[in-house]
């Protein structure tokens, strides 16, 4: 049986156990992100308007740039046995509490705290399940096992619109904060096994520890001189921020107009659990079946300009139509490719980095950047929703104007990401021709395929007669639609 999984999996003997704790890890952070961000708005527009999640958007961006240079410095003086585990314990005694004032108290102030709580869990735990991962694993363990610990999350995220829906209805959504402390509870167990398991002894031993730690970010700012020192890197930056702030603005369309339509907090939790649900299952088709397909057939530009252009038509349906299920279209549009195929995209516009620029640097686009752009929306809902009294509805004629910078930031992304491949290509080949390891001119030739470049590098012809067979299949593929 183990045999068969292993085979199924694409993975070597022994890949299984250190892949198998791994995606629990992930399955329970996510699962407990997702139900928090069920919850969360639930209780937020149980008590105050929709209007308001601005205040708390801007609060949250403010908090995590803070929160993460503090962790930064935290980091290289702490071991991060001590920050994963302290960290997982910490936030769980926190849901306790949380659930606790809630439940006795009553306190209106609490759900605004809880809402930006959330928020702040979402970039914090997950990124360092994904660190732990690359203390456990070596460069190539990684390369075979991250494909089943990242199925890990989008299952955490299927099971937890299933739990999200079923506790809210039974028990009430209060009860589902105490769900997120027993998952938290039970992936720090995880966490102990693993570590005493001597799995990351294993792992650091291959050196990907000593990379990550030499290359990784000093500071805050050190990290934002890199990103902004570089034309190729602030496209990146444009792509990610501009994306965060139109898809957390039709997020709050889905939040308003939901509660304009359902108002009753168990009733809100119950919906955003099915949507949770279906969204998941959706996503995880969409990864399986269409995004290879998609990216090895248009490249990085046209998955790119995948999920804008959709979000573009949902919009539209929003704007025309302005019903709970038509920005349930929208929201759908948004979570299916955001985590399939713009979530595959954007990584792959990070592979012409150097090991340790990427290191140091994707870790500020992906959380700074990233709530810089839920930051922005909340400053849009201020201005559009509350000063100028704009309904949800209304809000699609920004989406459809900010949605033009999206594509435009895209473009520019997908053409420096054109350059900087044809020259990292053209590197890779001439550095790796002579390599013992086949594996190393695969990898340069894949990236012919990443973005269907065309061009003949000169080197190619020589491959024909390399003695690997997948090799020669490569070149010819390549030579044959050049």
């Amino acid at each position: 049986m183990k045999r068969w999984i292993e085979r199924a999996l694409n993975i070597h003997p022994g890949d299984l156990g250190r892949g198998s704790l791994l995606c629990a890890c992930l399955f329970l952070v996510i699962a407990t992100y997702k139900i928090g961000g069920v919850a969360a708005p639930a209780l937020f527009l149980s008590r105050f308007q929709a209007k308001q999640l601005a205040y708390a958007d801007m609060s949250s961006a403010l908090l995590v740039i803070l929160v993460i240079a503090g962790y930064v410095r935290l980091a290289r003086r702490v071991p991060f046995q001590g920050l994963l585990l302290g960290g997982t314990l910490f936030f769980a005694s926190n849901c306790v509490l949380f659930w606790g004032l809630i439940h006795y108290l009553h306190l209106a102030w609490l759900f605004p705290v809880f809402y930006v709580w959330v928020k702040i869990f979402g970039v914090l735990v997950p990124t360092q399940i994904w660190t732990l991962a690359n203390y456990v694993l070596t460069t190539r363990e990684a390369k075979r096992v991250f494909g089943m610990v990242g199925g890990g999350g989008i299952a955490g995220w299927i099971f937890s619109g299933f739990f999200s829906k079923t506790i809210a209805k039974t028990l009430g959504t209060e009860s589902l904060l105490l769900g997120m402390v027993v998952f938290l509870l039970i992936c720090t167990g995880l966490i102990v096994l693993i570590w005493r398991s001597g799995l990351v002894a294993k792992g650091r031993s291959a050196g990907g520890t000593e990379e990550s730690a030499e290359g990784g970010p000093k500071n805050l700012f050190g990290s934002m001189r890199v990103v902004f020192s570089s034309s190729y890197l602030r496209a990146i930056a444009a792509v990610i921020c501009i994306g965060s702030l139109v898809t957390t603005l039709t997020g709050w369309q889905f939040l308003a107009i939901a509660q304009q339509t359902l108002q009753k907090k168990d009733a809100l939790a119950a919906f955003f659990g099915d949507f949770n649900f279906y969204a998941g299952l959706l996503s995880l088709a969409f990864q399986l079946l269409v995004t290879p397909r998609f990216l090895r057939r248009f490249g990085i530009g046209a998955s790119l300009f995948a999920l804008p252009a959709t979000v573009f038509l949902g919009s539209a349906g929003v704007l025309a139509f302005g019903t709970l299920w038509s920005v349930v279209v929208l929201k759908g549009f948004d979570q299916v490719q955001r985590y399939s195929l713009d979530k595959s995209a954007v990584e792959l516009l990070y592979l012409p980095l150097s090991a340790r620029i990427k290191i140091q640097v994707k870790w500020f686009i992906d959380t700074v950047v990233w709530r810089l752009g839920d930051g922005l929306s909340g400053l849009a809902v201020l201005v559009f929703a509350t000063t100028l009294h704009l309904p949800a509805r209304q809000i699609s004629w920004i989406v459809l104007l900010l949605i033009s910078g999206w594509l435009v930031a895209a473009a520019v992304a997908e053409q420096a990401s054109t350059a900087v491949l044809d020259r990292s290509t053209a590197e890779l080949l001439a550095a790796k021709l002579s390599a013992s390891d086949p594996k190393d001119i695969l990898y340069a030739l894949s990236l012919f395929e990443v973005e269907r470049q065309r061009a003949l590098h000169p080197a190619i012809p020589s491959l024909l007669s390399h003695p690997s067979p997948e090799v020669r299949r490569k070149a010819i593929a390549i030579l044959s639609t050049s």
